[in-house]
């Protein structure tokens, strides 16, 4: 693969470094495709691993011949590909596997109501999160997640990459960002809000007994988020402003994450929860997507968390939601005020966490809004870097802080 080839792929996570080299650390014929591991050298003394299918038009091909083998050696590592006992899927189903034409931090391939493969493209060394969470959700009858098919990773004396996994398709399910964004009922949101409350708090029982990296204080990133408003291009009035209101949050918030004391024991957790990561179909919600943050590190995606850190993340997701509904419907009388809509879908999702948990809502409240702020920063630093025009929703939030 050449450099520009990779700088042009939107999974590749070097693209402000410079390039040094690229070399193939392993790879694997299957027929007539190639599978290959890749290194990839900087000028900072760093280096990353990507996986590269040579021909992702046959990807199908290679996978119907790789599960029928398993296990591929070469002479620097090797290569697995693992089925679990839900594995129920023919060669002639793989062969049927084709690209979903949606590329994001990972790439997608599917067949319609039988699998969907998702192929890690930015490898780190450990145990992978997905896997890992897929794995004792299922165990535990956790009926709101796919069901682990098989597994793909390579190995070698010094590494362990999972390369993919394989899960059942979910068809006819609607994206649940669509679905709190488009639909005009206040009822039916209202009991889809406390359905997806029920749903997170049974998530979060089933995840309880599994060990993950040890937890630590979160560190919110203040001082980036300082130096990209001085480097905005926002008015100097403005941005003083805001820099002045970053730098209250800060002295109000870093000791309350410091002494702060939780109704949740730490456990594992989602870890990217918002209403992008959920499927809804008959009346029920289906949670994907269990590798946390693309861009942490894997021993900060498995660590241990508070429940609440998910909490806030759908809460500000709610958020977001009711900025674009403000947007979509600014025409309309139904349900379209900002305050209206995340007001009204925070309280259902609260009761429905307090259905499960039998934590009262207060308490529930409380614990979530130690995080929210966190998360607000957070994206505002990525707005600014990636979306400017979207700052103003975390900013709203900022604001709202810093005048309670």
């Amino acid at each position: 693969m050449h450099t520009e080839e990779l700088k042009s792929k939107r999974w590749f996570m070097g693209k402000s470094k410079t390039i040094l080299s690229i070399e193939v650390l392993d790879e694997i014929e299957i027929a007539q495709n190639k599978l290959q591991i890749i290194q990839v050298h900087f000028n900072d003394d760093t280096c990353d691993f990507y996986t590269f299918i040579k021909d992702e038009t046959k990807v199908g091909e290679l996978l119907s011949e790789a599960f029928e083998k398993a296990n591929y050696k070469t002479s620097r590592g090797e290569f697995h590909f693992c089925k679990t006992k839900e594995f129920n899927l023919s060669k002639e189903i793989l062969l049927q596997t084709k690209p979903l034409g949606l590329e994001q931090s990972n790439s997608a391939f599917f067949v319609k109501s039988k699998m969907f493969f998702k192929l890690f493209r930015h490898l780190e060394n450990g145990i992978h999160p997905e896997a890992e969470i897929l794995t004792q959700l299922n165990e535990q009858h956790f009926s709101g997640t796919p069901k682990l098919l098989a597994t793909i990773f390579y190995q070698n004396k010094t590494q362990h990459f999972a390369l993919g996994i394989l899960e059942n398709h979910i068809e006819n399910a609607q994206n649940a960002w669509d679905l709190f964004n488009e639909n005009l009922s206040e009822d039916f949101l209202a009991g889809a809000a406390f359905k997806l409350g029920q749903t997170t708090a049974q998530m979060h029982s089933a995840l309880k007994n599994l060990a993950g990296t040890p937890f630590q204080k979160p560190q919110v990133p203040f001082e980036k988020l300082i130096s990209l408003l001085k480097n905005s291009k926002f008015e100097i009035e403005k941005q003083n402003d805001l820099i002045s209101l970053v730098q209250n949050l800060q002295q109000k918030l870093e000791p309350q994450n410091e002494n702060s004391k939780s109704i949740f024991k730490v456990q594992r957790i989602h870890g990217d929860f918002h209403l992008g990561q959920l499927l809804y179909r008959d009346s029920e919600f289906i949670t994907l997507d269990f590798e946390g943050e693309p861009a942490r590190d894997i021993d900060f995606r498995r660590r241990l968390q508070s429940p609440a850190v998910d909490m806030a993340g759908m809460i500000r997701s709610f958020a977001y939601a009711a900025a674009v509904r403000k947007n979509h419907f600014q025409n309309k009388e139904v349900l379209c005020s900002i305050e209206n809509f995340e007001t009204l879908m925070t309280e259902q999702f609260l009761k429905g966490y307090s259905d499960i948990s039998k934590i009262e809502i207060s308490l529930l409240k409380k614990e979530a809004e130690k995080n929210i702020l966190n998360k607000a920063i957070y994206e505002a630093c990525y707005e600014l870097e990636f979306r400017p025009d979207w700052f103003w929703i975390p900013e709203s939030a900022l604001v709202k802080a810093g005048r309670s």
